[in-house]
Protein backbone atom coordinates (compact mmCIF):
# COMPACT_ATOMS: atom_id res chain seq x y z
CA UNK A 1 0.00 0.00 0.00
CA UNK A 2 2.84 2.38 0.91
CA UNK A 3 4.66 1.51 -2.31
CA UNK A 4 1.54 2.23 -4.37
CA UNK A 5 1.06 5.59 -2.61
CA UNK A 6 4.67 6.61 -3.24
CA UNK A 7 4.42 5.52 -6.86
CA UNK A 8 1.23 7.54 -7.33
CA UNK A 9 2.88 10.57 -5.70
CA UNK A 10 5.97 10.31 -7.93
CA UNK A 11 3.80 9.95 -11.02
CA UNK A 12 1.71 12.95 -9.99
CA UNK A 13 4.85 15.06 -9.35
CA UNK A 14 6.31 14.07 -12.72
CA UNK A 15 3.12 15.02 -14.52
CA UNK A 16 2.95 18.38 -12.71
CA UNK A 17 6.62 19.10 -13.55
CA UNK A 18 6.11 18.17 -17.18
CA UNK A 19 2.96 20.28 -17.36
CA UNK A 20 4.78 23.27 -15.77
CA UNK A 21 7.69 22.99 -18.19
CA UNK A 22 5.24 22.79 -21.10
CA UNK A 23 3.33 25.78 -19.74
CA UNK A 24 6.52 27.88 -19.60
CA UNK A 25 7.43 26.93 -23.18
CA UNK A 26 3.88 27.54 -24.34
CA UNK A 27 3.85 30.92 -22.57
CA UNK A 28 6.95 32.09 -24.45
CA UNK A 29 5.41 31.26 -27.82
CA UNK A 30 1.91 32.43 -26.92
CA UNK A 31 2.74 36.07 -27.63
CA UNK A 32 5.54 38.08 -29.28
CA UNK A 33 8.76 38.62 -27.34
CA UNK A 34 8.95 42.26 -26.24
CA UNK A 35 12.41 43.88 -25.91
CA UNK A 36 12.81 47.56 -25.03
CA UNK A 37 15.26 50.10 -23.63
CA UNK A 38 18.52 51.59 -24.86
CA UNK A 39 18.23 53.09 -28.35
CA UNK A 40 21.74 51.83 -29.19
CA UNK A 41 21.08 48.22 -28.15
CA UNK A 42 17.60 48.08 -29.66
CA UNK A 43 18.93 49.44 -32.98
CA UNK A 44 21.58 46.70 -32.95
CA UNK A 45 18.94 44.04 -32.19
CA UNK A 46 16.65 45.41 -34.92
CA UNK A 47 19.46 44.77 -37.41
CA UNK A 48 19.55 41.15 -36.21
CA UNK A 49 15.78 40.78 -35.71
CA UNK A 50 15.28 38.23 -38.50
CA UNK A 51 18.01 35.98 -37.06
CA UNK A 52 16.57 36.25 -33.54
CA UNK A 53 13.02 35.53 -34.70
CA UNK A 54 14.23 32.47 -36.56
CA UNK A 55 16.11 31.17 -33.52
CA UNK A 56 13.12 31.65 -31.22
CA UNK A 57 10.49 30.61 -33.75
CA UNK A 58 8.52 33.61 -32.60
CA UNK A 59 7.94 37.22 -33.60
CA UNK A 60 9.92 39.85 -31.71
CA UNK A 61 8.88 43.42 -30.97
CA UNK A 62 11.75 45.84 -30.26
CA UNK A 63 11.16 49.35 -28.95
CA UNK A 64 13.77 52.07 -28.30
CA UNK A 65 12.91 54.12 -25.21
CA UNK A 66 16.22 54.81 -23.44
CA UNK A 67 18.21 52.83 -20.89
CA UNK A 68 16.52 54.31 -17.81
CA UNK A 69 13.02 53.48 -19.05
CA UNK A 70 14.08 50.03 -20.23
CA UNK A 71 15.55 49.18 -16.83
CA UNK A 72 12.40 50.33 -15.05
CA UNK A 73 10.16 48.43 -17.48
CA UNK A 74 11.96 45.11 -17.04
CA UNK A 75 12.10 45.60 -13.25
CA UNK A 76 8.32 46.05 -13.27
CA UNK A 77 7.95 42.99 -15.54
CA UNK A 78 6.07 44.85 -18.29
CA UNK A 79 8.55 43.70 -20.98
CA UNK A 80 10.41 40.42 -21.52
CA UNK A 81 13.98 41.76 -21.86
CA UNK A 82 15.35 45.20 -21.05
CA UNK A 83 18.33 46.78 -22.79
CA UNK A 84 20.83 49.32 -21.52
CA UNK A 85 23.99 51.00 -22.79
CA UNK A 86 25.36 51.27 -19.26
CA UNK A 87 25.69 49.05 -16.21
CA UNK A 88 23.00 49.16 -13.55
CA UNK A 89 23.83 51.75 -10.91
CA UNK A 90 24.38 50.65 -7.31
CA UNK A 91 21.03 52.19 -6.41
CA UNK A 92 19.29 50.20 -9.15
CA UNK A 93 20.98 46.99 -8.06
CA UNK A 94 19.88 47.56 -4.47
CA UNK A 95 16.33 48.46 -5.50
CA UNK A 96 15.99 45.56 -7.95
CA UNK A 97 18.48 42.84 -6.86
CA UNK A 98 16.66 40.30 -9.07
CA UNK A 99 17.80 41.96 -12.33
CA UNK A 100 20.51 40.05 -14.21
CA UNK A 101 22.86 41.78 -16.64
CA UNK A 102 24.14 40.07 -19.81
CA UNK A 103 26.94 42.02 -21.50
CA UNK A 104 26.81 41.41 -25.25
CA UNK A 105 29.15 44.01 -26.72
CA UNK A 106 31.16 47.18 -26.27
CA UNK A 107 30.38 50.42 -28.04
CA UNK A 108 31.66 53.98 -27.71
CA UNK A 109 30.19 57.45 -27.93
CA UNK A 110 31.66 59.59 -30.68
CA UNK A 111 31.46 63.38 -30.98
CA UNK A 112 30.91 64.96 -34.38
CA UNK A 113 30.76 68.42 -35.95
CA UNK A 114 29.96 69.87 -39.35
CA UNK A 115 32.76 69.28 -41.88
CA UNK A 116 32.80 72.98 -42.81
CA UNK A 117 34.27 73.82 -39.39
CA UNK A 118 37.53 72.15 -40.47
CA UNK A 119 38.00 70.75 -36.95
CA UNK A 120 39.20 67.15 -36.67
CA UNK A 121 40.43 66.78 -33.10
CA UNK A 122 39.80 68.02 -29.59
CA UNK A 123 40.99 67.19 -26.08
CA UNK A 124 38.83 65.83 -23.27
CA UNK A 125 39.50 69.05 -21.36
CA UNK A 126 38.30 71.20 -24.26
CA UNK A 127 35.20 69.04 -24.72
CA UNK A 128 34.34 69.53 -21.06
CA UNK A 129 34.94 73.28 -21.35
CA UNK A 130 32.80 73.45 -24.50
CA UNK A 131 29.82 71.79 -22.82
CA UNK A 132 30.24 73.96 -19.71
CA UNK A 133 30.11 77.08 -21.87
CA UNK A 134 33.69 78.08 -20.99
CA UNK A 135 34.57 77.96 -24.70
CA UNK A 136 31.84 79.76 -26.60
CA UNK A 137 33.30 80.10 -30.11
CA UNK A 138 34.81 77.56 -32.51
CA UNK A 139 37.68 79.95 -33.21
CA UNK A 140 38.65 79.51 -29.53
CA UNK A 141 38.75 75.72 -29.97
CA UNK A 142 40.98 75.46 -33.05
CA UNK A 143 43.17 77.85 -35.03
CA UNK A 144 42.24 75.95 -38.21
CA UNK A 145 38.60 76.98 -38.36
CA UNK A 146 37.76 79.09 -41.41
CA UNK A 147 36.79 82.70 -40.85
CA UNK A 148 33.21 82.56 -39.60
CA UNK A 149 30.54 85.14 -38.99
CA UNK A 150 29.84 85.87 -35.31
CA UNK A 151 26.63 83.84 -35.64
CA UNK A 152 28.31 80.79 -37.17
CA UNK A 153 31.29 80.97 -34.81
CA UNK A 154 29.07 80.52 -31.77
CA UNK A 155 29.14 76.92 -30.49
CA UNK A 156 25.66 75.37 -30.35
CA UNK A 157 25.44 72.42 -27.95
CA UNK A 158 23.37 69.26 -28.35
CA UNK A 159 23.22 66.16 -26.16
CA UNK A 160 21.47 62.79 -25.99
CA UNK A 161 18.46 62.88 -23.66
CA UNK A 162 18.95 62.36 -19.94
CA UNK A 163 17.22 58.94 -19.89
CA UNK A 164 19.82 57.41 -22.23
CA UNK A 165 22.90 55.41 -21.26
CA UNK A 166 24.95 57.52 -23.69
CA UNK A 167 24.16 60.56 -21.56
CA UNK A 168 25.49 58.86 -18.40
CA UNK A 169 28.75 58.01 -20.19
CA UNK A 170 28.96 61.58 -21.49
CA UNK A 171 28.65 62.98 -17.94
CA UNK A 172 31.09 60.46 -16.47
CA UNK A 173 33.92 60.95 -18.95
CA UNK A 174 33.65 64.74 -19.04
CA UNK A 175 33.12 64.91 -15.25
CA UNK A 176 29.93 66.93 -15.54
CA UNK A 177 26.70 67.45 -13.60
CA UNK A 178 23.47 68.83 -15.04
CA UNK A 179 20.22 70.56 -14.23
CA UNK A 180 17.16 70.47 -16.50
CA UNK A 181 14.95 73.47 -16.99
CA UNK A 182 11.38 72.50 -15.98
CA UNK A 183 9.04 71.86 -18.89
CA UNK A 184 11.81 72.33 -21.45
CA UNK A 185 14.08 70.28 -23.67
CA UNK A 186 17.22 71.99 -22.37
CA UNK A 187 19.83 71.29 -19.71
CA UNK A 188 22.71 73.31 -18.32
CA UNK A 189 25.99 71.81 -17.15
CA UNK A 190 28.81 72.37 -14.70
CA UNK A 191 31.80 70.49 -13.33
CA UNK A 192 30.70 67.58 -11.13
CA UNK A 193 31.46 67.95 -7.42
CA UNK A 194 31.77 71.69 -7.82
CA UNK A 195 29.42 73.90 -5.79
CA UNK A 196 29.62 76.67 -8.37
CA UNK A 197 26.84 77.85 -10.65
CA UNK A 198 25.53 75.95 -13.63
CA UNK A 199 26.50 77.39 -16.98
CA UNK A 200 24.18 79.90 -18.66
CA UNK A 201 24.81 78.01 -21.90
CA UNK A 202 21.83 75.85 -22.85
CA UNK A 203 22.29 72.32 -24.21
CA UNK A 204 19.41 71.04 -26.37
CA UNK A 205 18.43 67.37 -26.02
CA UNK A 206 17.58 64.77 -28.67
CA UNK A 207 16.64 61.08 -28.50
CA UNK A 208 17.69 59.43 -31.76
CA UNK A 209 20.97 59.26 -33.67
CA UNK A 210 19.26 60.38 -36.89
CA UNK A 211 18.15 63.54 -35.08
CA UNK A 212 21.73 64.28 -34.01
CA UNK A 213 23.06 63.62 -37.50
CA UNK A 214 20.43 65.87 -39.05
CA UNK A 215 21.20 68.67 -36.57
CA UNK A 216 24.93 68.68 -37.33
CA UNK A 217 24.29 68.48 -41.07
CA UNK A 218 21.91 71.45 -41.04
CA UNK A 219 23.57 73.63 -38.39
CA UNK A 220 27.19 74.44 -39.30
CA UNK A 221 28.22 75.39 -35.74
CA UNK A 222 26.61 72.48 -33.82
CA UNK A 223 28.28 69.66 -31.89
CA UNK A 224 26.60 66.40 -30.88
CA UNK A 225 27.50 62.80 -29.96
CA UNK A 226 26.05 59.34 -30.27
CA UNK A 227 26.83 55.64 -30.70
CA UNK A 228 29.96 54.90 -32.72
CA UNK A 229 28.30 51.70 -33.96
CA UNK A 230 25.32 53.68 -35.29
CA UNK A 231 27.68 56.12 -37.01
CA UNK A 232 29.94 53.45 -38.52
CA UNK A 233 26.97 51.75 -40.20
CA UNK A 234 26.70 54.86 -42.41
CA UNK A 235 30.30 54.59 -43.60
CA UNK A 236 29.35 54.79 -47.29
CA UNK A 237 26.32 57.03 -46.79
CA UNK A 238 26.46 60.58 -48.18
CA UNK A 239 25.02 61.98 -44.95
CA UNK A 240 28.04 60.91 -42.88
CA UNK A 241 30.39 62.59 -45.36
CA UNK A 242 29.02 65.96 -44.25
CA UNK A 243 30.18 65.55 -40.64
CA UNK A 244 33.55 64.93 -39.00
CA UNK A 245 34.09 62.39 -36.24
CA UNK A 246 36.42 64.03 -33.76
CA UNK A 247 39.64 62.49 -32.54
CA UNK A 248 39.78 62.85 -28.76
CA UNK A 249 43.20 63.26 -27.18
CA UNK A 250 44.70 62.13 -30.49
CA UNK A 251 42.68 58.89 -30.78
CA UNK A 252 39.94 58.24 -33.34
CA UNK A 253 36.99 56.03 -32.39
CA UNK A 254 37.21 52.61 -34.08
CA UNK A 255 36.69 48.95 -33.24
CA UNK A 256 40.47 48.65 -32.85
CA UNK A 257 40.85 51.65 -30.50
CA UNK A 258 37.85 50.49 -28.47
CA UNK A 259 39.34 46.99 -28.16
CA UNK A 260 42.79 48.28 -27.19
CA UNK A 261 41.39 50.72 -24.63
CA UNK A 262 43.05 53.70 -26.34
CA UNK A 263 39.70 55.36 -26.98
CA UNK A 264 38.28 56.27 -23.59
CA UNK A 265 34.58 56.95 -24.21
CA UNK A 266 33.54 53.29 -24.14
CA UNK A 267 30.37 51.77 -22.67
CA UNK A 268 28.82 48.26 -22.43
CA UNK A 269 25.75 47.09 -24.31
CA UNK A 270 23.59 45.12 -21.91
CA UNK A 271 20.57 42.82 -21.96
CA UNK A 272 18.65 42.80 -18.67
CA UNK A 273 16.63 39.84 -17.40
CA UNK A 274 14.04 39.81 -14.63
CA UNK A 275 14.92 36.60 -12.74
CA UNK A 276 11.57 36.72 -10.92
CA UNK A 277 9.87 35.99 -14.24
CA UNK A 278 10.24 32.45 -15.64
CA UNK A 279 9.44 33.83 -19.11
CA UNK A 280 12.13 36.53 -18.91
CA UNK A 281 14.68 34.03 -17.54
CA UNK A 282 14.03 31.50 -20.29
CA UNK A 283 14.20 34.12 -23.04
CA UNK A 284 17.34 35.65 -21.46
CA UNK A 285 19.10 32.28 -21.24
CA UNK A 286 18.40 31.58 -24.89
CA UNK A 287 19.43 35.10 -25.98
CA UNK A 288 22.71 34.74 -24.06
CA UNK A 289 23.53 31.67 -26.17
CA UNK A 290 22.37 33.17 -29.48
CA UNK A 291 24.40 36.39 -29.15
CA UNK A 292 27.56 34.35 -28.49
CA UNK A 293 27.22 32.45 -31.79
CA UNK A 294 29.84 33.15 -34.46
CA UNK A 295 27.18 34.39 -36.89
CA UNK A 296 25.78 37.03 -34.53
CA UNK A 297 29.20 38.06 -33.24
CA UNK A 298 30.40 38.63 -36.80
CA UNK A 299 27.31 40.74 -37.50
CA UNK A 300 28.08 42.88 -34.44
CA UNK A 301 31.60 43.47 -35.76
CA UNK A 302 30.22 44.32 -39.21
CA UNK A 303 27.94 46.89 -37.58
CA UNK A 304 30.86 48.51 -35.73
CA UNK A 305 30.33 46.97 -32.26
CA UNK A 306 32.92 44.92 -30.39
CA UNK A 307 31.26 41.65 -29.27
CA UNK A 308 32.01 40.29 -25.80
CA UNK A 309 32.89 36.60 -25.80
Amino acid sequence: MLFRSMKALLLSTTLISAHSAYAIEENINSKPIFIAGSTTVTELLIDMKADLSQEFGNSIQIRPMGSDKGIKAIAENVIDIGTSSRYLTKEEQQRWPFLRQIIIAQDAIAFFVNKNLNITEVTTKKLSDIYQGKLKAWSEVSPYTPELSAKNDEILLFSKGTSHGSFDVFLEYLNLDYIQEPGSNFIRLKMAGNRGLFSKQKVELYDQFNQALGIVQRIPNAIAYDSYGAISKLENDRRINRVTLLEIDGVSPSVESIQSGEYAFVRPLVLIVNTQSSRSKKIGDKLAVIVKSNKIQQKMLDFGYLPVK
